[in-house]
């Protein structure tokens, strides 16, 4: 009690008294008094004078809120109008009773007190549902099966949990702290300086790229931060992007091997139309041979890079891939030379393939020439095999792989090495870091298409300095099947008389086509277009006795279209397609044979004659 009047004061603690209360006061006047009292003891209730002695009871409860003390406070006075009451009220008193009329003091009192029990349970609850939330938060971080961490405002971290320890641990680090990218404590000031997040901050450690995310949390001046590994997500996306080029620039390789092939086409029917003249002098002769060899390049080079966008015709047999590379051990040490040494591991009961023997042995060749060019100044090159199986975790690190059961053909040479700008870019047809009188850059862009072929892939590993190692995985074959080889035996080409549609949209090779045809005996018909060949049938439907006719054509009717409308008409009529592209690859829904009723450019005047007469003859 707060009074400098005994008298009143008695008045007051009679009051409670017959009220029922059981009142234990200390009596004083001055702040100083209030002041030691309030801190070194404990009140249920404080009873205050407004008008005291150099001071007042609003100054009281002002100096009682600053020392942060929750005990009810009521006024005694007999000297406070309405307007100080309120005011009074509104500066956090609990009630104000008129010294003439003390019979409401032990009412205030009574409603004083069960208001601070009120007041003291909510906070209890309060404080058990704060304490509760707490803990099941901190329960969250620490279960979660992410890192999770927590930075003070100077950027020191402040809490982390299991997930987070384990990561440290993984990257070879005791203690998440040693993981932090480096400009940990500017990125958590300048969150909690603007309030702005911070996400995806990469960094790299132990051969790992690490993604962070800041998260401000301004009312307690704290960072919350998620850290995930996205290495394996990232190597991912460059595989698929890496696949996806390829893909794009096998779909650009075919394109130019198709239309190079009608070019080759025309260059070879005119050299076999000039070659077959009589007379020729010995000079003409030797250049036509020349022409010719070198249309034989080019249509290889073609070849090439049908191979690699996998639109190459396939000739699978079963194969011993132990015995293949024994068989080609002595030709692997003629061509590499003598400063390379060999070593040979043949895993014992190696599955067979089913493959293109003369496609694989082009792979091997190709990988070991490659090799060869990485040791300038000699080196080692161990090739070995091994039946592998492999697992959903690997092929989520290769887009290409599949799972299961594989045939592993590895070669692992001491060269060079390559970076990471080569390795992106090794199948690339043209893309050599060889000098341009040194190879054309197919080597390995045919050996990735030819594995491509055969359902296999290529996985490469190499750093500058520490040479290289490639893995070719095949699948193998479950059932053994031989195929027969049949020999075919060149024999004079005959002409005739027959009337032949001729149908192609390059004119070049449809000039070659009629003229090689004329030459031989027959009568050509021309079309460019499947709207044109359609004008011609019209007119000289009963005449025509075989359909030449390009696959693909770029207005109305393709050449299979046409001979299907032309055969509803005419059911006996002879047939034979061509195309800048494989027999597998353009036949997909036709039963087509090479060189019967199939004709893959560049094809030279004799093949195309003789096609002729055996599609008329069959």
């Amino acid at each position: 009690m707060v009074e400098d009047n005994p008298a009143d004061a008695e008045l007051c603690l009679r009051e409670l008294k017959n009220a029922g209360f059981d009142t234990r006061v200390d009596l004083i006047q001055t702040s100083h008094e209030f002041a030691a009292l309030i801190t070194t003891k404990t009140y249920d209730v404080i009873l205050a004078d407004y008008s005291l002695p150099n001071w007042n009871g609003v100054e009281a409860l002002e100096l009682l809120q600053q020392m942060e003390k929750d005990i009810p406070f009521l006024l005694v006075t007999g000297a406070l109008d309405d307007k100080a009451a309120v005011e009074f009220i509104h500066q956090g008193g609990t009630d104000y009773v008129h010294k003439d009329r003390l019979g409401r003091l032990a009412v205030s009192v009574q409603r004083a007190l069960e208001r601070k029990v009120l007041r003291e349970e909510h906070t209890r609850l309060g404080r058990k549902r704060v304490e509760e939330a707490i803990t099941s938060l901190a329960a969250f971080a620490q279960q979660n099966p992410n890192p999770v961490l927590e930075f003070s405002r100077e950027g020191k971290l402040t809490y982390f949990n299991e997930a987070a320890s384990q990561m440290a641990k993984s990257l070879g680090k005791d203690h998440p702290a040693a993981m932090l990218p480096a400009e940990t404590v500017s990125v958590v000031q300048t969150c909690l300086t603007t309030g702005q997040k911070k996400l995806r901050l990469e960094s790299s450690i132990a051969g790992r790229t690490l993604s962070w995310s800041f998260f401000p949390v301004k009312p307690n001046q704290v960072i919350h931060c998620y850290v995930s590994d996205i290495t394996d997500r990232l190597n991912l996306e460059a595989q698929l992007r890496h696949s996806q080029k390829l893909e794009s620039v096998g779909r650009l390789a075919a394109g130019v091997a198709h239309d190079f092939n009608n070019i080759l086409t025309v260059i070879k029917g005119h050299t076999g139309l000039l070659r077959a003249e009589p007379n020729l002098s010995a000079e003409t002769a030797e250049s036509l041979q020349q022409v010719s060899r070198a249309a034989e390049r080019a249509s290889k080079l073609t070849n090439q890079l049908l191979t690699f966008s996998r639109k190459t015709p396939i000739q699978p047999q079963r194969i011993d891939l132990n015995e293949t590379l024994t068989n080609m051990s002595m030709m692997l040490h003629r061509t590499l030379g003598e400063d390379i040494t060999f070593q040979f591991h043949y895993a014992p009961d190696l599955p067979a393939i089913w493959a293109d023997l003369s496609l694989i042995e082009q792979v091997i060749m190709n990988l070991a020439v490659n090799a060869r060019d990485a040791m300038p100044k000699g080196g080692q090159l161990v090739i070995s095999t091994t039946a592998v199986e492999t697992d959903p975790v690997y092929v989520q690190r290769h887009a290409e792989a599949g799972v299961g059961r594989f045939v592993c053909l590895t070669m692992i040479d001491t060269g060079c090495g390559m970076d990471q700008n080569t390795l992106s870019r090794l199948f690339e047809p043209f893309f050599t870091t060889k000098e341009a009188s040194k190879g054309a850059g197919l080597g390995l862009a045919t050996a990735y298409g030819i594995v491509k072929c055969h359902g296999g892939w290529i996985d490469v590993q190499s750093r500058v300095g520490q040479g290289s190692t490639l893995k070719v995985y095949l699948p193998p074959i479950d059932r053994v099947t031989e195929v027969q080889a049949e020999g075919r035996l060149r024999s004079a080409v005959a002409g005739g008389t027959e009337t032949i549609l001729a149908v192609e949209d390059e004119p070049p090779v449809l000039w070659t086509i009629r003229n090689v045809l004329e030459r031989y005996g027959y009568r050509v018909l021309e079309a460019a277009t499947g709207v044109e060949a359609l004008a011609v049938w019209h007119q000289h439907q009963n005449e025509i006795d075989l359909l030449l006719t390009d696959m693909v054509m770029p207005v109305g009717l393709d050449g299979q279209e046409l001979a299907g409308k032309f055969k509803m008409q005419k059911p006996n009529l002879k047939v034979i397609y061509t195309s800048g592209y494989s027999v597998e690859v353009a036949g997909k829904d036709l039963a087509l044979m090479d060189g019967l009723n199939f004709l893959q450019k560049p094809f030279d005047a004799e093949k195309l004659a003789s096609a002729v007469r055996k599609g008329l003859d069959s």
